[in-house]
């Protein structure tokens, strides 16, 4: 099949164009009449590949014009001045700003703290008991030693 620009389209209609009026040169050179030459399964089969071409060229036309369109539509868009909110909008907004949750600090008291006030926080986390699963991870990755030491028979 042909390339898909339009120059190349309008070259492949001109050769099956060329192609066509030399089949039917050459079958009313050998006397046939016009009613078999519209019979002739070559000049259909041309006539069909004009058609395709053309009906291509025709798709590549309306891209064209559909890109056109919107390049149009574009430069009146950046052309026209922005619009401006109405009191529904600039409303909804300020109360989706107000809404926002502000990100809260971790260990908000360790910042005012001396030093050793901030050792004993961290040693009282690590104080406390560990989650159960942290537990259980720890007890499956023990089972797995335990596995490995002990030879199988």
């Amino acid at each position: 099949m042909a390339s898909k620009g339009k120059t190349e389209q309008e070259g492949q209609k001109a050769y099956w164009q060329r192609k066509l009026s030399q089949r039917i040169e050459v079958l009313t050179g050998m006397g046939i009449d016009a009613v078999q030459i519209e019979k002739d399964t070559t000049v259909k089969k041309i006539r069909a590949k004009i058609r395709d071409t053309v009906n291509r060229l025709r798709a590549i036309d309306s891209k064209e014009k559909q890109i056109e369109e919107m390049a149009r539509l574009r430069e009146e868009k950046k052309a026209a001045p922005p619009k401006e909110k109405s009191k529904k909008d600039k409303a909804a907004e300020k109360a989706a700003a107000e809404a926002k949750p502000k990100k809260k600090k971790k260990k908000e008291d360790a910042g005012d703290q001396p030093a050793e006030a901030k050792k004993a926080a961290v040693t009282e986390e690590a104080k406390q008991p560990e989650t159960k699963p942290e537990e259980e991870k720890k007890a499956v990755k023990k089972a797995k030693k335990e596995a490995e030491q002990t030879p199988e028979a």
